[in-house]
């Protein structure tokens, strides 16, 4: 994608108009429009401007594989280095793995709003301890429509997840 699509995409997911992103940035909007259309390409100061007002790093206007809160570092270098050999694999391969890092994160939200009783509770145990408080507490759903609801909350942790990713 290029600088100007993502700055139009970005501003135009924030609701704004080239004026408002005017009001934020400083930028004149007459530039701002001849950027978003590839006719001219902004300085690094006011790339900086529009990021800012923007909420986003520079590097994501700037970079094609960044995030739009910047370049991240992984602390955890061995981490780092297995992310590097993943990138190398089939996209299928790659797309598993997403997957099962995605239900770990569930699965570690889950069990950080779902509090042990006792320390020895098993993740196992405490969620079906959590199932059969929700089946005790109502009687008058069936246990299709409670194991409904439960998909339901995956799901809005793992949309809360894509969100803030």
């Amino acid at each position: 994608m290029t600088l100007g699509t993502k700055i139009k995409k970005l501003r135009t997911e924030k609701g704004l108009s080239q004026a408002a992103l005017e009001a934020l940035s400083g930028v004149n909007c007459k530039l701002l429009s001849k950027y978003e259309n590839e006719r001219i390409v902004p300085s690094a100061d006011t790339l900086r401007k529009i990021a800012d007002a923007l909420q986003i790093s520079s590097d994501y206007l700037i970079f094609d594989n960044a995030p739009k809160d910047g370049i991240s570092t992984l602390k955890d270098l061995v981490l780092f280095e297995k992310f590097k050999e993943v990138e190398k694999m089939p996209p299928e391969d790659r797309e598993m793995i997403k997957n099962m890092i995605d239900a770990l994160l569930i699965k570690s939200k889950v069990e950080s709003i779902i509090k042990p009783q006792q320390d020895k509770d098993s993740w196992e145990s405490r969620m079906q301890s959590t199932l059969d408080r929700l089946r005790s507490k109502n009687k008058d759903y069936s246990e299709d429509e409670i194991l409904q609801i439960v998909d339901k909350a995956v799901e809005e942790v793992r949309s809360d997840q894509k969100t803030t990713h």
